[in-house]
């Protein structure tokens, strides 16, 4: 009978041999966990812990009763750091990231991929069971699940700036990089599952049972490949949907048949008020207007936008467009299946009022979860938005001593600004005052009334030059 030491060496082996399929005279790095943190390759960078150091564990392969893989098992906000300047640059150019692993938590945000060292939300995450790159492309639901291994590939074309994501070996994401948000800054590393250390519930503990770095695009054949290698080799138990994956549609709309009949659907035309020319790459925001809460964010395409949404209730949806002023329009979901038209018209942009507002508790500067996803949204806009600067206006309902209120309006100005830099935002460009309780937004007769005044709005200035 063959032993333990004897299994768990072949499958080291069986492991590396398939997942190279060709000699590359490229460099790549392969983390298996049975070297500790160092990669398979001789002379590559060992990994660094994020956060709190996890553990390292042989789990047995699904399967078998005598073959194991080693695992690293990291907790909530925490994860692994490949530090590339240790490398050369090797992930300066065109790089694929292939990781297998498993998170305790897919309830929302995940963090997966980050490439600014923790000082933008920019990079990849899973979101409910989606692939995203914030905030420029989220994939239609994906085969991931909370507790079950999945296989996730990222690449980045240095040339077309092109970045696709994989999931169990199919293309779920592909757009073109607007800047350079999918490369690395200047601090030259690859952070994997950790987020920031503001925003820490975008996060989950997890497991990682191999990281694997290349200095080059893998085709989709070569993903593809891959996984069912990985399949096969570790003979994970897998969704009967995901068995024999139907091909990929070649238009990116999805027919009307593939719908939820248990959602609505609303369609969308944002235009210019000017000429009715369509507004392209907008952003659509959309929150129940009962709540405030976020349930959808995209952008348009040709001026079109397409969301579904849960029926019987009644929606706010927002369109912001660099150049215009956001307009916001009120939708209601009557019936299942239904689809809803609407139109949106834009003006251009006077900064003659806020573009956001955030409300707070009585006698409290601590700012709502709700809060949170506007205040993301103000922090995307204007890191493109450099000819901007921000300006904040605090204030409170009228309970209380008015001294003391001037004292919380100015806490509650300091809190949003406070966020706002931890975000990436320089202090320079922002600027704020709290008015107490000297300037309502409506009578305080009522405490619905009064909610509406406990408040900091978030203005947007052009900078004088």
């Amino acid at each position: 009978m063959i032993s333990k030491k004897i299994a768990t060496r072949m499958l080291a082996a069986i492991l590396l041999s398939t997942l190279a399929f060709h000699s590359y005279s490229q460099n790549q790095w392969t983390y298996d966990f049975n070297n500790g943190l160092n990669p398979i390759e001789s002379g590559g960078p060992a990994l660094k812990v994020l956060g709190t150091p996890g553990q390292f564990v042989k789990e047995k392969v699904p399967g078998s009763d005598y073959l194991f893989r080693s695992i690293y098992v990291f907790e909530k906000n925490s994860g692994l750091q490949f530090n590339n300047a240790e490398t050369k640059g090797f992930l300066n150019k065109s790089f694929t990231v292939e990781i297998y692993f498993k998170l305790d938590e897919l309830d929302s945000w995940k963090r997966v991929l980050d490439f600014k060292n923790r000082k933008s939300d920019y990079g990849s995450y899973i979101y409910s069971g989606k692939l995203n790159f914030y905030d420029y492309a989220i994939s239609e639901k994906a085969p991931v699940r909370a507790n079950q291994y999945v296989h996730y590939v990222y690449s980045r074309d240095f040339e077309t700036k092109t970045i696709k994501m994989y999931i169990n070996g199919l293309s779920k994401v592909e757009f073109k990089d607007p800047g350079i948000e999918g490369m690395l800054d200047v601090d030259q590393v690859l952070n994997l599952f950790q987020d920031d250390l503001i925003a820490n519930h975008e996060a989950s503990a997890g497991t990682v049972a191999l990281i694997r770095l290349y200095d080059r695009v893998m085709t989709p054949v070569f993903v593809r490949r891959s996984y069912q290698t990985i399949k096969k080799t570790f003979q994970e138990p897998v969704a009967k949907e995901e068995e024999e994956p139907a091909p990929e549609p070649a238009a990116p709309a999805a027919p009307a048949s593939t719908r939820n009949k248990n959602l609505s659907l609303v369609t969308g035309r944002v235009y210019d008020g000017r000429n009715l020319k369509p507004v392209n790459d907008a952003e659509v925001v959309v929150r129940k207007s009962d709540s405030d809460s976020l349930v959808a964010h995209t952008k348009t395409v040709d001026g079109i936008y397409s969301v579904e949404l849960p029926p019987f209730e009644t929606y706010r949806v927002s369109a912001q467009a660099d150049g215009f002023q956001s307009r916001n329009i009120t939708v209601r979901t009557n019936n299942r299946h239904e689809e809803i038209k609407s139109l949106i018209s834009l003006s251009p942009e006077t900064y003659s009022a806020p573009l956001s507002t955030l409300y707070f508790s009585q006698s409290n500067e601590v700012l709502e979860d709700d809060a949170l996803p506007a205040l993301d949204s103000i922090v995307s806009y204007f890191q493109k938005r450099q000819d901007l600067k921000i300006v904040l206006k605090g204030h409170t309902d009228n309970t209380g001593d008015f001294t003391k209120n001037l004292d919380l309006s100015n806490k509650r100005v300091e809190t949003v600004k406070t966020y706002l830099i931890g975000k990436g935002i320089a202090s320079n460009r922002i600027e704020g005052s709290g008015y107490g309780s000297a300037q309502p937004q409506r009578m305080n007769q009522t405490e619905a009334l009064k909610k509406s005044n406990r408040r900091v709005e978030v203005w947007a200035e052009p900078i004088k030059r």
